[in-house]
């Protein structure tokens, strides 16, 4: 077979063709030629784009968020509307008064407690959606590849050792890397330094419970089982309470903060997968930035006690003041029982202790104070923080409350002495307070049946007040026999308030009449 020229042309050109394709195919030829060397294109290049395109797009998405961080983390609780707004008893001799006021209260906090359920998902560097159900204390976790987070102990003495990188951050692995910045400071640091503990106090009567998840900043329901808390009665005013919090921090553990939102979130994550974790205007991301550790103390003083000075004896109490000199104070603290029940340190979570001695409250107060390997820290409380801009998330708490009050009331009792060189007049009068089923105040007007009746020297009696007795009123006169004032007024004494035992007496002659009153 004859080939000629222009045959060879035509098949040299196929094969350059083929040749060139199969290259193009194969390796992907760059577009660059350097001499006789052909560039070939990076394959990682595409995978670098794509995670970079992910992240630039998770920050896109978290940058954009629109939302008022105040109103987000805002909460207004119960709204009361009807309710009787007094009521009153006689029983035994006493008359009791129960009143009932609207209150609100309103508490701002960045420091948001921790109940045992949900350490899972409120451990250092937990990204959480900013919602309700964190104001609510069961916070929503965004489960998601994490890129590696560095947290920090701010145990005295450790300098760089009190760091450590979690690759994988989880509810496990940060806990590991926890106990392992723990035991670092066990073994090197606990015998050269001591750990000052930081304590919080605060108190409160007890109303409802809106009003002690406001004022302690935690859904009170775990709680309120645990120390028993008799709402229904303390509405009714059979009994008080007031709830006492001690927060010991022993040590806080933080996380570093990132650069952009995206350096949370692992190579895999993307802006939509996000979306579909409930991430939006809504419900925007914030992360665990901080948590303390160590122990709190819940402390219930109750008491049956009428009296309106049950919150100074429990505040004299607590202070540890001496009131063996105050009867008062002594009966209400007698009427008392106390109820602790303590979260972290070296006793069992929710130990609850019940005693009518409070110097059992204080020894448990006063004892594992401090942290150590048997008196470890527990998570108490932990502040979020925005991912959008950085900003500590607070979270507003406000709640309508009825605020009850009974106050009861012993009957009293009047002694009228008359032993003067005259005929004299008595007349007392005096106010019945009571209220009506809607709780309307109702005052009617009493006198008593001797009133301005002639008395000659020596004349006693007794008068006897039930304990709704109010704006007593007492006046004694005498007659003179002088035709210009024939009675002359002793005393007149006006809008008395109710005691125990109240005695007037009167003496002397009809010009120079003489009273003394004494009350018991």
């Amino acid at each position: 077979m004859k080939i000629t020229k222009k045959g060879l042309r035509s098949l040299s050109r196929l094969m350059l063709i083929t040749m060139i394709t199969g290259l193009t195919y194969n390796y992907h030829l760059g577009s660059s030629v350097n001499g006789n060397r052909v560039v070939l294109a990076n394959p990682n290049t595409k995978t670098d784009n794509l995670i970079k395109n992910n992240s630039d797009e998770i920050d896109e998405k978290i940058y954009g968020l629109s939302y008022d961080p105040y109103k987000i983390l805002s909460y207004n609780g119960e709204k009361v509307e009807n309710f009787v707004p007094a009521e009153c008893s006689e029983n035994s001799g006493k008359f009791t008064v129960i009143k009932r006021e609207k209150k609100n209260i309103s508490d701002s906090t960045t420091d948001i407690s921790i109940m045992d359920s949900i350490n899972d998902r409120t451990y250092p560097g937990a990204i959480q959606l900013a919602n309700r159900d964190l104001i609510e204390n069961k916070p929503n976790l965004i489960s998601c590849e994490r890129k590696p987070i560095t947290i920090s102990v701010d145990l005295p003495g450790m300098g760089e050792d009190g760091k450590k990188v979690v690759n994988s951050p989880t509810y496990s692995s940060v806990n590991s890397a926890i106990n392992s910045l723990l035991d670092t400071w066990n073994s090197k640091y606990s015998s050269k330094y001591t750990i000052p503990t930081r304590m919080n106090y605060s108190d409160t009567m007890v109303y409802s419970k809106s009003q002690l998840s406001t004022m302690f900043g935690c859904n009170f329901k775990t709680l309120s089982k645990s120390l028993n808390i008799d709402f229904d009665s303390i509405f009714k005013g059979e009994k008080k309470a007031m709830i006492l919090s001690y927060k010991q921090i022993f040590y806080t553990v933080s996380v570093d903060g990132p650069n952009r939102p995206s350096d949370l979130f692992g190579d895999s994550v993307t802006s939509k997968s996000l979306a579909l974790k409930g991430v939006n205007n809504d419900n925007p991301p914030a992360y665990v930035s901080n948590v303390a550790y160590g122990r709190t103390v819940y402390v219930k003083l109750e008491t049956t006690s009428k009296s309106s000075k049950v919150k100074a004896a429990f505040k004299a109490l607590v202070e540890n003041q001496d009131i063996s000199s105050n009867a008062e104070y002594k009966d209400i603290i007698n009427q008392s029982s106390f109820t602790a029940t303590v979260l972290g340190g070296g006793a069992q979570k929710h130990n609850k202790v019940v005693t009518k001695d409070f110097d059992v409250i204080r020894n448990i107060i006063k004892n594992n104070s401090v942290y150590s390997p048997q008196n470890p820290g527990y998570p108490i409380s932990y502040t979020s923080t925005f991912l959008k801009d950085n900003k500590i998330a607070t979270v507003n708490n406000r709640t309508e409350y009825i605020e009850t009050t009974a106050t009861e009331y012993d009957s009293g009792k009047i002694m009228l002495d008359h032993s003067g060189a005259y005929v004299a007049q008595f007349e007392v009068t005096w106010d019945e307070v009571s209220y009506d089923k809607q709780g309307n105040e109702i005052i009617e007007h009493k006198s008593w049946s001797g009133n301005n009746s002639d008395r000659t020297a020596h004349f006693n009696t007794e008068l006897y007040l039930k304990g709704n007795a109010r704006n007593i009123s007492i006046k004694a006169k005498e007659c003179t026999g002088l035709a210009w004032e024939w009675w002359r007024t002793v005393v007149d004494a006006k809008n008395l308030p109710l005691v125990k035992e109240r005695k007037l007496s009167i003496w002397g002659t009809t010009l120079y009449p003489r009273y003394s009153m004494e009350e018991k």
